[in-house]
């Protein structure tokens, strides 16, 4: 096996097959949708994972494309 030449630590992958995505919210939207999410006793994951599956549907309607 190779030697590792990198000091970041081996990452597990995740048994639901999800990866990390980094994306920088305002404020005011964070805090609303942890409220939501609070208040819906739901990760804050899935509901924007949720969302995002929705605006991506709809934009490939628009465009004629199948999902």
């Amino acid at each position: 096996m190779a030697k590792r030449t990198s000091s970041r630590p081996i990452r597990q992958a995740r048994s639901d097959g999800r990866k990390s995505l980094l994306v920088y919210l305002r404020p005011d939207v964070i805090r609303r949708l942890k409220v939501a999410a609070l208040d819906q006793n739901r990760p804050a994951y899935e509901i924007t994972e949720e969302a995002v599956s929705a605006w991506l549907s709809a934009r490939d309607r628009r465009a004629g494309r199948k999902e």
